[in-house]
């Protein structure tokens, strides 16, 4: 990405080349333009330029092959980039009363880790904080699992990893045991992200992520951060972290506060554990907010604070 910059004034991050997308009638683009450009236009429309170069555009588009075009000028040259991807068929409406579809969908059943026990472990609030363990997840990870892409093409990995760290600091510095699930670029499983928590016999398991919206929402209008959780024992830790990051979040940016969600790293009934959506890095605004080693430090002491709240309950 950083060799593309260097040749190109301007470059699209999302959609991928050739990606292919479910049925839309609009498009969420992001991409950058290189320093001193400031002239951005998508579709022969002009968008707005980041201060950090980034752009973002929502675009019309239709079934089939579809090709985006993005332009700019650069001491008066002109230089144009394209992307190539596929929107499917809009699916066939099902007549009232014809008989249900054969290609539906099975229902999802959703259950809990295979590896935790039914019943809640007891609060961890008689321990003394260096005899508490708190497993930190940086979401994503290696070659394969990049989670979502910001406007210069940084992943979502290298962000969850970034603030994992600083989360990480501040807990030691409140006295907590901390274990990272990853420390560096590798893919973990899905299912084995918890089982770090009996590894190492933790009290709490929080996995640190950063959002993105579906192709069709605009990143800008729905940004928000959030901290989600999958039944009672996860929310008390959600809601206590969430509180702390609404205080420490910065104006722009929505707080959804503590929400459900059947994620799989979250469906423990044994050990309380929470899923921190931090911000939108596919929206100009919040992939600076990541870049913030500021914001990031204050972001991280919160969700810190938030645990020592949880367990001083």
């Amino acid at each position: 990405m950083i060799l593309a910059i260097a040749v190109l004034a301007v470059t699209i991050a999302v959609p991928k080349p050739d990606q292919r997308l479910p049925y839309v009638e609009r498009c969420y683009v992001i991409g950058a333009a290189a320093p001193g450009v400031t002239n951005v236009v998508v579709q022969g429309v002009d968008v707005p330029v980041y201060r950090t170069g980034a752009w973002a555009a929502y675009v019309d588009v239709k079934e089939g092959t579809n090709t985006v075009t993005v332009s700019c000028e650069e001491n008066g040259v002109h230089s144009e980039t394209s992307r190539t991807f596929r929107v499917a068929m809009k699916p066939k409406p099902r007549p009232a009363d014809g008989p249900p579809s054969t290609n539906s969908p099975p229902e999802r059943v959703y259950r809990k880790l295979e590896y935790a026990a039914d019943e809640a472990r007891p609060h961890p609030s008689g321990k003394a904080p260096k005899d508490v363990t708190v497993v930190i997840d940086p979401g994503h990870g290696g070659p394969k699992d990049l989670g979502c892409i910001s406007p210069h093409g940084w992943c979502e990995k290298e962000a969850n990893l970034l603030l994992a760290e600083a989360v990480r600091e501040e807990l030691v510095k409140l006295g907590y045991r901390v274990v990272l699930t990853r420390r560096n670029d590798r893919a973990i499983e899905l299912y084995e992200r918890p089982k770090a928590l009996y590894a190492v016999g933790g009290d709490a398991f929080i996995s640190i992520h950063h959002n993105a919206p579906a192709a069709d929402r605009d990143a800008g209008r729905i940004r928000y951060a959030a901290v989600y959780s999958w039944n009672p024992l996860g929310e008390e830790l959600a809601k206590a972290v969430a509180a702390r990051m609404d205080e420490a979040r910065h104006e722009e940016l929505k707080s959804n506060g503590a929400m459900h969600a059947n994620f799989a790293v979250t469906r423990n009934p044994e050990i309380p554990s929470c899923l921190v959506e931090a911000d939108f890095i596919t929206h100009p605004a919040g992939e600076e907010a990541a870049w913030d080693a500021v914001r990031r430090a204050r972001l991280a002491e919160a969700i810190a604070r938030g645990f020592a709240d949880w367990h001083a309950r």
